[in-house]
């Protein structure tokens, strides 16, 4: 799973960045940005990427990029898919045509996510300048924005992270079932990249064990913490399903010790 993340990491990231590019906001907010969401070595890595590529600003390298990264990021919902299924005990029998159409619609779901979170957080200021001085409501802004910009993308991922819970595995899920996963997925994943990134910045240094291979290993170690939140998560899902599940049969057993068995009368023969 981390190793197709890692492969559709660098597509999607120039599928991103050439789409930001034919439009009018500023690319060096957003190269300013990455330092404060990734490790200082991959942040340099990740530069050199970004200027490179604003620089050439091709069609053909939005439509490739986008196209790597559907791939390779839908071969990581397989993946995902695979672990789920295993984390319930079940086996996987749905048919090829409709496990890639389930693939390919979750990966389009996180893309959606990755991109909104990305714009709310990096450009919110600037979204939200620009929408409120159209109606002149600069209090509102100030009071309300720096509040809905981090909001906004923190129940996206929640939302995200339930639909792919619940409708992912080959089971009936209800959202009850999946709630303790998604709420562990969301927070777990914020509050890891953010430690990670502080303790690379602070505390490790892997330019000095690895060289110039540094940023390439921080990001690995960065997807490979993010792949087991995911699937902790999903875990977690499966035994609140399995508690869920014997509580009830505790309680269906209990209400029938409960009622009185009503024994048929005895029919006396006369001879």
């Amino acid at each position: 799973m981390t190793y197709y993340l890692i492969l559709a990491f660098f597509p999607f990231l120039l599928f991103l960045i050439n789409l930001l590019s034919f439009t009018p906001l500023s690319s060096e907010i957003l190269i300013i940005s990455f330092d404060k969401f990734l490790p200082n070595d991959t942040g340099v890595l990740v530069k050199n990427l970004v200027v490179q590529t604003l620089q050439s600003k091709s069609e053909t390298l939005l439509i490739v990029g986008m196209l790597g990264s559907l791939w390779a990021a839908s071969k990581g919902i397989s993946a995902i898919i695979k672990c789920l299924n295993k984390a319930y005990g079940i086996k996987e029998n749905r048919n090829f045509i409709k496990l890639n159409l389930i693939a390919i619609i979750s990966t389009i779901g996180i893309t959606i996510m990755i991109i909104l979170s990305f714009f709310m957080i990096v450009f919110g200021q600037i979204i939200g300048t620009y929408v409120f001085g159209l109606v002149g409501a600069t209090l509102l802004f100030n009071i309300i924005w720096s509040f809905l910009r981090y909001c906004i993308p923190l129940m996206t991922m929640f939302t995200t992270f339930s639909l792919i819970y619940r409708y992912v595995p080959n089971i009936k899920l209800k959202f009850n079932t999946v709630i303790v996963g998604t709420i562990f997925t969301t927070v777990g994943w914020i509050a890891t990249s953010l430690l990670f990134s502080f303790y690379v910045n602070n505390f490790s240094n892997y330019q000095k064990v690895y060289g110039s291979l540094g940023g390439i290993i921080a990001l690995i170690s960065w997807l490979y913490g993010s792949t087991l939140i995911i699937l902790i998560g999903g875990e977690l899902n499966a035994i609140n399903r399995y508690f869920q599940s014997k509580e009830k049969i505790e309680k269906y057993d209990s209400f029938k010790l409960s009622i009185p068995l009503v024994q048929a009368p005895k029919v006396i023969r006369r001879e």
